[in-house]
């Protein structure tokens, strides 16, 4: 029997050598609790451990955002890889031989496309390196020589140099590469049926992801003003520069000392920051810094630094990155360079020593928001300073810890030169207004996704059966109304009902998600497991009994035979005995 390409009976070969807390541990740090491992979760920002490890079951899941699954979707998930990938992967650190793909042949030929266009971009690369070495690229050299960068990190940054509109065509084709995917990759354009380099006449930057593969470029005019400063790959199947970051390959050896990012604007900031040692530098790609940047990120880092140029448009494109950092729950600090300069200018003009003393000095991200608001206003003027309480009120409303806000309100008081106390009745204020919407919106949520009582219990029920709960008993296909999870129970009966990793194997769980809810129920909010489970069986049953009493009242409405009618009273009379005991039951249970 083969499953997702290879047979079931070598994955289990291959599970059964990689203990998914042995390859968990690999990435994380986990402390045992019981039978339980325990770490903070790499798929979301938190401070307080909740993904959860079960060494009995092979069998991950995260309380905070929700993530589950068996080892090979851990590597999978944490890699950025695919199956066969996260396969891979494991096979190769377990020392198994992998057997030859015989999955789908459209997947095969996909995968086998993407990494002919990953083939591309380092081919790529390669080149544009081996340009800027060579006489073509005296020019390149001597700019970024002006700019301060070194030789040393040319080479580490893989920096290169597209001399023409031309050579990376003739290179790639001479390489064996066809058109249409040198096109596809991003690398070059095409005109008048020609191909031309997408980055000609640029000092060239390889986008590498987390795993080392370069998957597009970055281009920089070296004349300010002929024409656009920087130029990036289109999208294309491995390059969109709303979620890629640039130097982002770096930060999982840099984390091991630092365990903080330092977000900077554009490339030549990163470059000169990581000349000057600091490896945890990244930048992204021109686009405003978003969620699936702060995604990517937090599978790194736990905190960032904020760090744009000095000038006015800086401080402003500092305010607009914090949004999504701090949607995520990321401890972020702010760098405020001096005298308007940019990180490149500030670590020449004062060095790398001085640049960590603002790394160690910077705000946190509250207070740099309330000085940021002061700024706005002319503070003399009385209105003015009404409009700086209510956007700086507004903030410390987002705060979690009220110490924290106890915190900001004295410097609100500070700078406004208005008592605590009148800054505190306001705030109170704006806690009741959004208190009476927030009811308000929670009532009308709970009408919107309010479940039937039958399904809650029918899916408490199915819920301790896959998680294999030792009073989980007397359960029959016909318990469940609901058809899905019908249709799921009778698919884990046939299968002999399989431990969740197994579970993973079998069953598209992604995409159906009935039974991703029952993988990942939170049994932590139930404080007597097997009494709620008597109750939901209970209910079930009594549900189902009651459907047959109406059946049969109906039918006695109509019936006319009086042999037949004596047997269907006969047979209500048993259901209302049957329903009585269910009932005297569920009072006794609940």
């Amino acid at each position: 029997m083969k499953d997702k390409g290879y047979s079931v009976e070598w994955l289990e070969k291959l599970k059964s050598s990689s203990n998914i807390v042995t390859t968990i541990s690999r990435y994380l740090t986990l402390n045992r609790k019981g039978s339980t491992y325990w770490a903070c979760c790499p798929f979301h920002h938190e401070k307080t451990p909740s993904f959860a490890v079960n060494e009995q079951s092979q069998f991950y899941h995260c309380f905070g955002c929700g993530e589950s699954g068996d080892v090979i979707k851990f590597v999978e998930k944490l890699e950025g890889t695919d199956f066969v990938g996260a396969v891979k992967i494991l096979a190769e650190h377990a020392g198994i031989e992998m057997p030859e793909f015989d999955g789908d042949a459209s997947y095969l030929e996909s995968k086998k496309h993407r990494e002919n266009l990953q083939n591309i971009c380092r081919e790529a690369a390669i080149y544009y390196n081996k340009m800027l070495v060579s006489p073509q690229g005296k020019t390149a050299r001597e700019y970024l020589e002006k700019r301060g960068v070194l030789s040393s990190t040319i080479t580490r940054l893989g920096i290169g140099y597209s001399p023409n509109w031309t050579g990376i065509c003739t290179y790639l084709k001479n390489k064996g590469y066809r058109a249409t995917d040198i096109l596809e990759s991003g690398v070059c354009g095409e005109r008048d049926g020609k191909l031309f380099d997408e980055m000609a006449t640029r000092v060239v930057f390889p986008v590498i992801d987390h795993r080392g593969r370069v998957v597009g470029f970055s281009g920089r005019a070296m004349q300010d003003g002929a024409f656009a400063k920087y130029k990036n790959t289109k999208q294309t199947p491995l390059f969109n520069k709303s979620s890629n970051i640039y130097c982002i390959n770096f930060l999982r050896k840099a984390r091991l000392n630092k365990n903080y990012a330092i977000l900077v604007e554009g490339q030549m900031d990163v470059v000169a920051l990581n000349q000057a040692g600091f490896d945890n530098a990244i930048a992204t790609m021109g686009t405003a810094f978003n969620k699936n940047h702060v995604a990517t990120l937090s599978r790194f880092v736990d905190s960032v630094v904020v760090c744009f140029d000095g000038d006015s448009a800086g401080k402003k494109a500092t305010a607009k990155s914090l949004e999504p950092l701090m949607a995520e729950g990321l401890d972020i600090r702010v760098l405020e360079l001096p005298d308007k300069l940019d990180p490149d200018e500030f670590i020449k003009k004062y060095g790398a020593e001085e640049y960590q003393k603002l790394i160690d000095s910077s705000l946190p991200v509250y207070e740099f928001e309330i000085k940021h608001e002061a700024d706005k206003y002319d503070l003399l003027n009385r209105d003015n300073v009404s409009k700086f309480i209510d956007g700086s009120l507004k903030i410390v409303l987002d705060i979690p810890k009220e110490s924290e806000k106890q915190l900001y309100l004295d410097l609100i008081a500070k700078i406004s030169k208005v008592p605590k106390e009148t800054l505190s009745r306001q705030l109170n204020g704006m806690r009741r207004v959004l208190s009476r919407s927030d009811s308000a919106r929670q009532e009308t949520s709970k009408v919107q996704v309010a479940q039937s009582k039958n399904y809650k219990a029918e899916q408490y029920v199915l819920a301790c059966v896959i998680h294999k709960k030792s009073f989980a008993k007397g359960i029959e296909f016909d318990d469940f109304v609901n058809n899905n999870l019908k249709d799921i129970y009778m698919l884990l009966e046939k299968n002999n009902f399989p431990i969740i990793s197994k579970i993973y194997d079998s069953f598209d769980v992604e995409n159906n998600e009935d039974l991703k809810q029952l993988i990942n129920y939170d049994f932590s909010k139930v404080i007597n497991q097997e009494k709620e489970f008597i109750g939901c069986l209970n209910t079930i049953k009594l549900d189902k009994l009651v459907a047959k009493q109406n059946q049969i009242n109906a039918q006695l409405q109509t019936c006319t035979n009086e042999e037949v009618k004596l047997a269907l009273l006969k047979r209500a009379g048993e259901l209302s005995k049957e329903i009585n005991e269910k009932k005297t039951l569920l009072n006794k249970v609940g």
